[in-house]
């Protein structure tokens, strides 16, 4: 590790985590990165960490937990987002996961050290956009949950696509929900219709069980009068609907050793096995050279060598980067 390396590791740590996203000399790092990676002006580039400053601060004053966080993994969070161009603004269908919680940083076989972090990742929300921005797809439309009263069938055209006839039925106050599917328009201007019914929910539910262990599933699979919850139903609809996709983006697997936050991890949908190893993937992988990625931020001092990433004229390789 260079000495540079060392003092910006060293600033960082020493800032209170409220005061990252304020700080000076992160802002003009942060505007620097943005401007090498993207190819803007500096007056654009400065907007954008602004207003991302801006809803970053909101999030973490909202959350006792996140205010809590190591100043450093704060850092990573609001330089990775950065790099993904998305937004910290929160709502039903905010683009970035913001999720507290513990890690524990001792050696195998030794007692438990445990220290507060936050791990940024996209949600379904923030996916489509990225995939939005590379030209992947031109628009994924809002997914539609089925239930049990609505008209709804499955069928393939005469080009052998599937697609689905569904009319909204009389549902009632305690509507009992058995599939959803969502509509993915190409930039040819070519669509698909993905779908998925309760044994895929329960699949989802199995690996969230097995990831969280003694805690059990997410929630969210049954908060609905036993049922998923509808949002969130919606949100691993449009997750789900891109595992046959190329990546556009290589996110971090959140380490195993990394414990969520409950409360702030359920509110926000976050559905910790679609980020490890413990639910399969199976995204379609593109080519390295053709993999838009983005280099990730220091962590700690013994990190292992990163895997590859673009490299961007002027960027020193010594420093933190998006």
């Amino acid at each position: 590790m260079s000495n540079q390396i060392a003092v910006t590791s060293n600033y960082i740590k020493g800032l209170s985590p409220a005061a990252v996203a304020t700080d000076k000399a992160i802002g003009e790092h942060f505007v620097n990165k943005f401007m090498a990676m993207y190819r803007v002006p500096k007056e654009q580039a400065t907007a954008f960490y602004e207003r991302e400053k801006d809803n970053f601060l909101k999030r973490i004053s909202d959350s006792e937990d996140l205010q809590a966080c190591t100043p450093m993994s704060i850092f990573l969070a609001f330089m990775q987002v950065g790099g993904w161009q998305l937004s910290f603004e929160a709502g039903n269908q905010s683009e970035v996961y913001l999720i507290p919680g513990n890690r524990n940083i001792a050696p195998k076989n030794q007692a438990p050290q445990w220290i507060k972090e936050v791990v940024a990742q996209p949600t379904p929300w923030g996916e489509k956009k990225i995939r939005i921005q590379n030209g992947q797809i031109k628009d994924a439309a809002k997914p539609i949950i089925v239930c049990k009263a609505d008209t709804y069938e499955e069928y393939t055209d005469d080009n052998g696509n599937l697609r689905v006839k569904w009319a909204k039925g009389e549902r009632g106050d305690k509507p009992v929900i058995i599939g959803s599917f969502i509509r993915i328009e190409k930039p040819d201007g070519s669509y698909e219709i993905k779908t998925f019914d309760m044994s895929d929910v329960e699949k989802w539910k199995a690996s969230s069980a097995k990831k969280n262990k003694d805690k059990g599933a997410n929630s969210l699979y049954t908060s609905n009068n036993g049922q998923i919850d509808k949002l969130f139903f919606e949100g691993k609809t449009l997750k789900h609907a891109f595992k046959s996709y190329p990546k556009v983006v290589n996110t971090p697997k959140v380490p195993e050793t990394f414990v969520p936050a409950g409360s702030d991890a359920i509110r926000q949908g976050f559905d910790v096995s679609e980020f490890t190893d413990t639910e399969e993937a199976t995204y379609e992988q593109l080519p390295d050279q053709q993999q838009d990625e983005f280099s990730q931020a220091l962590k700690e001092e013994a990190k292992p060598e990163p895997e590859p990433t673009k490299q961007f004229a002027g960027m020193d390789d010594d420093e933190p980067e998006f």
